[in-house]
Formats: C-alpha cells, sequence, structure tokens
C-alpha cells in the first residue's frame, strides 16, 4: 500500500453520487486521481488500464451486482484494497461481503466523514468495519456457513423479477421460455438456496439485500 498519495476507483452507477464524492476526495491530501465506473466490465478495464490503490464499491448497481464484482477482484491474484459504500443493512448482505473478503463498509447514511475515516484506517491497519459490524460478525460467528448466498445465477434473477412483478406461473414459464412444471422447480430450488419457506420471505430477502 503506498505511503504517500493514492488512486481511487468509484464504482456506482449514480452519476451525481459519484460527482458529489469525487469533487470531495479530490480535495483529500491522500487522493492523486479519482476514476470512476458504473459497473463490473469499466470497473475490471480501469483496473487493466490504471493503478488503483483504493475501489469504493456500491452494492445496488443496475448492470452487475456489487457483490459479484467484489468476489471476482479478491479472486485475482492482486486486488486493491476494497471499501463498500452501501445504503443496504441486510445481515446476509453483510456477512456474505465479509465472507468474500471486503477491507471495510461503509454505510451511506453515516457520511463523508465515515468513509474518509474508513480509507484512513483500512490504509493504515489493512481493513476497518463500524461497531455495527462488528456486531454482525458476533451474532454470527457460530452459524457463518449457513448464511445464504447474495449471488444469484442470470436465470434465478430473471425468475426473481417476474415473482416481484406479481406474474402467474403459466405467465413466469411463457416469460422464462420454460414449461411450467419447470417454473415451478426452479423456483422451489430458489426458495431453498435463500433458505426462506415462501414467496413473500423470498421477496422481503431479495430487498433487504439489493437483489431488487
Amino acid at each position: 500500500m503506498p505511503t504517500d498519495k493514492i488512486n481511487i476507483l468509484l464504482v456506482d452507477d449514480d452519476a451525481l453520487l459519484r460527482d458529489g464524492l469525487r469533487s470531495l476526495l479530490e480535495k483529500e491530501a491522500f487522493t492523486k486521481i479519482v476514476f470512476e465506473a458504473v459497473n463490473k466490465e469499466s470497473c475490471l478495464a480501469m483496473l487493466s488500464e490504471h493503478t488503483i490503490h483504493v475501489i469504493l464499491l456500491d452494492i445496488r448497481l443496475k448492470e452487475s451486482s456489487g457483490v459479484e464484482i467484489l468476489h471476482v477482484l479478491k479472486s485475482r491474484e492482486q486486488c486493491p484494497k476494497i471499501i463498500v459504500v452501501t445504503g443496504l443493512e441486510g445481515k446476509e448482505l453483510i456477512v456474505n461481503l465479509l465472507k468474500y473478503g471486503v477491507d471495510g463498509i461503509v454505510f451511506k447514511l453515516d457520511g463523508y466523514k465515515e468513509i474518509i475515516n474508513t480509507i484512513n484506517q483500512t490504509l493504515k491497519l489493512g481493513h476497518h468495519f463500524p461497531e455495527k459490524i462488528l456486531e454482525i460478525i458476533k451474532t454470527f460467528s457460530h452459524q457463518w456457513k449457513q448464511v445464504p448466498s447474495v449471488i444469484l445465477t442470470f436465470q434465478e434473477k430473471e425468475l426473481l423479477r417476474a415473482i416481484e412483478k406479481g406474474l402467474t406461473t403459466k405467465e413466469i414459464a411463457n416469460s422464462l421460455k420454460m414449461s411450467e412444471s419447470t417454473t415451478e422447480t426452479y423456483r422451489i430450488r430458489l426458495l431453498k438456496k435463500i433458505g426462506v419457506p415462501n414467496t413473500a420471505s423470498l421477496l422481503a430477502f431479495a430487498y433487504r439485500n439489493g437483489l431488487l
């Protein structure tokens, strides 16, 4: 990790938020250049073209999940420090972020000062998590492996979106171009994967963890 100025990559599809955050970060003494990306493809492109020291990663993205991006980046041989900046507080999401090796988590409601504090602490110590994250770690420490994944396949995402629209099994089958029996089988598998008993619980899980 550099001892002087750093390059930061903002990964967020909200242009207004990126503009505001970039203008603030550019005033910080530790900032060299602030780069921007809106999805997984542009994030990976930036990493191939520039030296990035810290990534500020949003989770709820239109084209690709921030959790999926984190998973891809952490599987690489070399990876910048990744700090998730999110408005989501689903406990399953937080555990998944920790499982995939995120270096810091900031809730958007905690404000810009907490983002700067997390960057500074991560550069100094290698990671930083606020008290509420430490409480989640403590709560789930004995059931870490049982927390369901928040990464879905393309087909699972399409099924979830169709369920959100309130479509019938027949309508979902037509939309996904599969039989009604196959559609129902996929729905049951998704419920089992998430570990919920019914569609209402499935939707609640999805909203809580940024899957919809």
